[in-house]
């Protein structure tokens, strides 16, 4: 092999690694710009009969990156419950129903069986049905010191009520849950630490809480929730 040769298979050899150590290069930095983001987080936390309680859904920064076991989160509306004296039309008292789900809807797949949880705030009132009085009511709600823990039995005039539903992803029947509705909760705790107005009539809200979640048509069975923790976010019903 002459001289020529030689130069020829060197500077080949070199513009290969060189082009090797490039498209590597490049490869990673793909895939560490590719690498989601969480920028928003909502969550219920805790322990549950001294296990971990751990349900979120994690928003990214790429647009369209999807968790494969990602927990949908329903924030609607709930309802606003216009309560009319009987026989005088027009005379409607309304009171605020909000929930946050982060659950999975039936067109969606669970394959490591996660749990799902939905958290409700109740019976909030708002006095005539209009959009002013009832973002009124949402923020003296959320302002309160105390508040009590729905039940199914609960009297008519108790108002400002919290409630959380626990739904286990081990169970195949969805009949199978457990809520704090079901049962007492006199000695339970619910505190709300953070507001923040996202938009006109969307909150995302952070609080502390601790109950007990009976099973469904059998209260002598039921889960200690303790420490926990939730953030979640609401929207108003009425429309102006």
């Amino acid at each position: 092999m002459n001289i020529k040769n030689i130069t020829k298979s060197i500077f080949f050899i070199l513009f290969s690694v060189l082009l090797f150590t490039a498209c590597e290069t490049d490869s990673d930095s793909d895939t560490e710009t590719e690498e989601p983001m969480v920028i928003e987080r909502y969550y219920f936390t805790g322990t549950l009969d001294g296990e971990e309680l751990n349900i979120f859904r994690n928003f990214y920064d790429v647009v369209g990156y999807v968790d494969p076991n990602y927990r949908s989160m329903d924030y609607g509306g709930s309802q606003t419950n216009d309560i009319a004296v009987f026989g005088e039309p027009g005379t409607g008292y309304c009171y605020g129903r909000y929930a946050c789900g982060l659950v999975f809807y039936d067109f969606q797949e669970n394959p490591d069986q996660l749990d799902e949880a939905k958290m409700y705030l109740s019976k909030i009132p708002v006095g005539e049905c209009s959009l002013e009085n009832e973002l009124i009511g949402i923020n003296n709600f959320l302002e309160l010191d105390s508040y009590t823990y729905d039940t199914y039995y609960e009297q008519p005039s108790v108002i400002n009520n919290v409630a959380l539903d626990f739904f286990p992803g081990d169970e195949e029947n969805d009949l199978v849950y457990f809520s704090s509705r079901f049962g007492d909760n006199t000695d339970a705790s619910f505190t709300v630490t953070s507001v923040l107005e996202e938009s006109d009539g969307v909150f995302i809200i952070e609080g502390t809480f601790s109950c007990k979640l009976y099973k469904f048509n059998d209260e002598t069975e039921y889960k200690v929730l303790e420490n926990g923790e939730f953030r979640i976010k609401i929207r108003n019903n009425l429309d102006e």
